[in-house]
């Protein structure tokens, strides 16, 4: 009461304080502000994306309507979510929240417009398929912007001064566009990959918005201003999640007309399409806009004439590795199409690939395309978090995959309208195909394309995967029309020939499990069945150990608390008491207790780690980083990578080292290199020793993985592309290189021995390649369905033995009484092949045989860790017998794991 009485008792004094309260308030946002009210719909578009629209009647786009307020305003958001996922309305800066709508519902968003400034919106959880947009907040009152003169002057905008306006959000690598009337009441979508246009001396305003990975946005031959300065810039970084960048330009300000490029500024962006043309036409000119490619055009089942837009998503999800936006409406024609990795589009539309639901990082690259074929091979050189987007001109069939994870598949059938049946290759040139591994006009009608298309549809439809629990193996292909070359195998026909896929592929036949060996092993043998789905996580995966002394699986392991994501290969510490894995979808290793399969610790080393090691000279751990450069070192009894060792030069292209092996003494590591088409081999300690091509100067080798013989005179490295395995001395010169598919006739499907070798044998698409620890053996899974045994002496073929489809992984493990077993997994089956390579031990490997069957499925005494919910025993993929014994590792064991060895196992090298 006193403060009120002296304060009116003095009231001359504090009417100028009264009146500059009055005044600030008065012309404050908070007083000029108003309530805007926007109605938004959450609608799927005909390629599968989502967008938002303004009203439930209004056309969906993306980006979203571009929602223009002043500081100040009230913002009220009713969003009607017609989707059958749910969606949101978050706005991070202003209003993030998590409130979500489910399908049919409706939700209210109220949030206030603090603070001038360009915002991103998103649907909060589907935002990198198409739920976003902008919120520009501009100023209540004066400037919305300045720029920069011809002659260097700094000019304030006002709205009314403003031309034309461009939203560019980057997503991906793709850019997605909205051209903008000056006062934004008229908007106009430009779609992916558009070329803004504009006037010369138009005012520009750009809205720049990304959203996920971050980028670096460039626009050639101009310069704004940095925000809230007046230093110049003309490249702007964006970072990770939500960000953006407002700036206003004279176009074409002391350059004049022309196309200037705009892009993002990293290489691997650009090079995987993320970039258009800033289009300033000269005094006079139109300054038209060119839309870039619609999802409501020339695709599918499209609404509109003009260039159309399909779109994957780049998934961690077994056989949806690159999973159609639509994919489930794919599969819902009366096609009897299983896949959702295949799209169909017309000439001269685009498709997309955007990195919406995975942890890891991956290339978009082709595998094959029609002959003569534009802007092909499309090719990342380098894995990353984003997308890629490539318009395909010419009919035909476009199959593309990531050089990391190449089971990964996606197709795109670009069909001419004109001819019957969808076009597997180029009408214009008999309908062939060219493939990466640099064979060219390969016609439609061969064994090896068939083969090629059987792969595809069978990795990525389960529903084709070879299930021995149901005791049938029903495999059955779209009945899409297609046109190919001519009648199969081999024949051309002018024209082509037009036919259901399903009249060549289909097939049905009984399966089973298959005997167990009849002969123990020794110990245990660890499954890395990556594509097993549990309950309790939403990442595919699991360990499925198996006891040899009785061939059942005695436990599973899931690990759902840190959700465990597609673990891919593993490896041990000297006493045997840890396991390591990798979680090659991820960037984790995975520290696990081998006596009761629980976790111990989760750390992260990197992207894509796919194979991991010790060094039997110190046990450090050596894992490879197969999504980027370098193999990483963790110290022995430590949870924490200590170094880095490079995998390429200073200047090189990026190696991306996948399946590496260690010398037995320790001193090297051999690493085969992907990206480069080359085997790596580096001293334990740092520096390269040798770079060794093994393609024959043919491209997309792939080399995928290395084995080495006990006393590392010997190196050897399968490349999954060109079917062969390369052989070379212990220093790195390549020997000899061993056709896998010599004996195979890639144009009708027969087999018969043209190397001479006496044996009639193929390993198609080779993967993991160990040698026996005695030396004597190696076995080679092979993805076509082989296992080829190799004669190490002479380096020739021995024999080839039956496997499941996507046969992948093999290592060796000790058989009771003597020798050993080799242990091979398969993707797409659910059981482990045990292979003895010298059933009687005399040398001659022409013997070598099955010794039996294991399933990979819980039974009635499996220990679980959570519950098997679909896909079981699926994923066969790294495999490791515990106890290791190898020679180097071998002899490190502790006693009480040797108790079960022979002399010679425990010394293998002492024959």
């Amino acid at each position: 009461m006193n403060k009120m009485i002296f304060w009116i008792k003095n009231p001359l004094p504090m009417l100028p304080v009264l009146l500059l309260t009055a005044i600030t308030v008065l012309t404050s946002p908070m007083a000029l502000s108003a309530v805007q009210s926007f109605n938004i719909t959450a609608k799927t578009l005909p390629n599968g994306q989502l967008a938002y629209s303004l009203g439930s009647d209004a056309e969906a786009v993306i980006p979203g309507p571009a929602l223009f307020v002043k500081q100040g305003d009230t913002i009220n958001v009713t969003l009607t979510n017609s989707t059958s996922v749910d969606v949101g309305f978050s706005v991070p800066g202003l209003n993030a929240s998590a409130v979500k709508a489910q399908p049919g519902q409706t939700q209210s968003y109220s949030f206030q417009a603090a603070k001038a400034g360009t915002y991103v919106y998103h649907g909060n959880g589907k935002e990198m398929l198409g739920l976003f947009g902008a919120l520009i907040v501009d100023p209540a009152s004066g400037p919305v912007d300045k720029f920069v003169d011809d002659n260097g002057a700094i000019v304030p905008v006002a709205q009314a001064d403003i031309d034309k306006q461009f939203v560019l959000f980057m997503v991906g690598s793709t850019f997605w566009g909205t051209e903008i009337s000056s006062d934004g009441a008229t908007q106009k979508p430009l779609w992916a990959n558009p070329n803004p246009g504009a006037v010369e001396n138009d005012i520009v305003r750009f809205h720049i918005l990304s959203i996920g990975p971050g980028h670096t946005f460039h626009l050639h031959a101009h310069r704004w201003l940095k925000t809230g300065t007046n230093s110049t810039i003309d490249v702007k970084l964006l970072k990770d999640g939500t960000d953006t960048h407002t700036f206003t330009v004279k176009a074409g300000s002391g350059v004049g007309a022309g196309d200037w490029q705009y892009h993002c500024h990293l290489v691997s962006h650009m090079e995987a399409g993320m970039h258009g043309s800033f289009k300033v036409a000269p005094a006079g000119g139109s300054g038209a806009s060119v839309v870039g490619a619609s999802p409501y055009g020339r695709i599918l089942l499209g609404s509109k004439d003009e260039p159309g837009l399909v779109t994957f998503e780049v998934s961690d999800e077994p056989a949806s590795w690159f999973r159609s936006a639509r994919g489930d409406a794919i599969v819902g024609l009366p096609y009897d199409i299983k896949t959702k990795s295949l799209e169909v589009m017309s000439p001269g539309s685009s498709v997309n690939f955007v990195m919406s639901d995975t942890n890891g990082v991956h290339t978009i690259s082709s595998l094959l395309w029609p002959s003569g074929a534009a802007h092909m091979p499309f090719n990342q050189t380098t894995a990353y978090r984003g997308g890629g987007i490539v318009k395909l001109d010419t009919p035909g069939l476009y199959v593309f995959t990531c050089k990391v994870h190449p089971f990964m598949f996606a197709a795109i059938i670009v069909d001419d309208p004109n001819t019957e049946g969808l076009d597997l290759g180029n009408p214009a040139a008999d309908y062939k195909i060219d493939l990466v591994t640099g064979i060219t006009g390969l016609p439609t009608s061969t064994d090896l394309a068939v083969r090629l298309l059987k792969t595809f549809f069978i990795a990525t439809a389960p529903s084709n995967w070879q299930d021995y629990s149901t005791g049938r193996w029903s495999v059955k292909f779209p009945t899409l029309p297609v046109r190919i070359s001519g009648a199969p195998f081999g024949n051309i026909a002018s024209g082509g020939l037009a036919a259901p896929l399903s009249a060549v592929l289909n097939s049905d036949q009984p399966i089973a499990f298959g005997s167990k060996p009849a002969v123990p092993g020794v110990g245990e043998v660890w499954v890395n069945t990556q594509f097993e789905k549990t309950a309790g996580k939403y990442k595919p995966g699991t360990i499925s150990v198996v006891d040899t002394a009785n061939w059942t699986v005695k436990r599973k392991i899931a690990l759902p608390e840190i959700n465990m994501n597609n673990p891919h290969n593993m490896w041990t510490n000297r006493d045997q008491s840890i396991v390591y894995q990798t979680q090659w979808f991820d960037n984790k290793l995975t520290l696990i207790d081998h006596a009761n399969g629980k976790l111990i610790k989760n750390i992260q080393v990197g992207f894509s780690p796919s194979h991991v090691m010790t060094l039997p000279s110190t046990d450090d751990v050596t894992i490879a980083n197969n999504g980027e450069d370098s193999i990483m070192i963790m110290p022995a009894g430590t949870s924490f990578v200590f170094k880095a060792l490079p995998t390429q030069a200073p200047g090189q292209s990026t190696a991306h080292p996948h399946g590496h092996w260690i010398s037995a003494d320790g001193s090297k590591i051999v690493t085969p290199n992907i990206s480069t088409g080359d085997v790596g081999i580096y001293g334990s300690s740092g520096g390269i020793e040798a770079r060794t091509p093994t393609g024959n100067n043919v491209p997309g080798a792939h080399p995928v993985a290395i084995g080495m013989m006990p006393d590392s005179s010997k190196i050897y490295a399968t490349n999954l592309l060109h079917h062969t395995l390369s052989v070379l001395d212990g220093a790195g010169n390549l020997l000899k290189t061993v056709n896998l598919i010599a004996d195979y006739n890639p144009i009708d499907g027969t087999f018969a021995d043209k190397d001479g070798n006496g044996i009639i044998a193929v390993g198609v698409l080779p993967i993991q390649t160990p040698v026996a620890p005695d030396g004597k053996s190696m076995v080679i899974a092979s993805m076509g369905g082989q296992i080829v045994v190799v004669d190490t002496k002479t380096d020739t073929i021995a024999a080839m033995l039956e496997c499941d489809p996507g046969c992948h992984g093999a290592n060796f493990g000790a058989k009771k009484g003597g020798g050993y077993y080799a242990y091979v997994t398969s993707k797409f089956s659910n059981r482990l092949i045990v292979v003895d390579t010298d059933p009687n031990g005399d040398g001659n490997l022409s013997d070598a045989t099955i010794a039996g069957h294991v399933p990979l499925v819980t039974g009635g005494t499996t220990a679980v860790d959570d519950t098997v919910s679909s896909l079981p025993g699926f994923g066969g993929q790294g495999v490791l017998a515990i106890p290791n014994v190898y020679n180097g590792w071998v002899q490190n064991l502790p006693e009480a794991w040797k108790v079960g060895l022979t002399d010679l196992q425990k010394n293998p090298m002492g024959r």
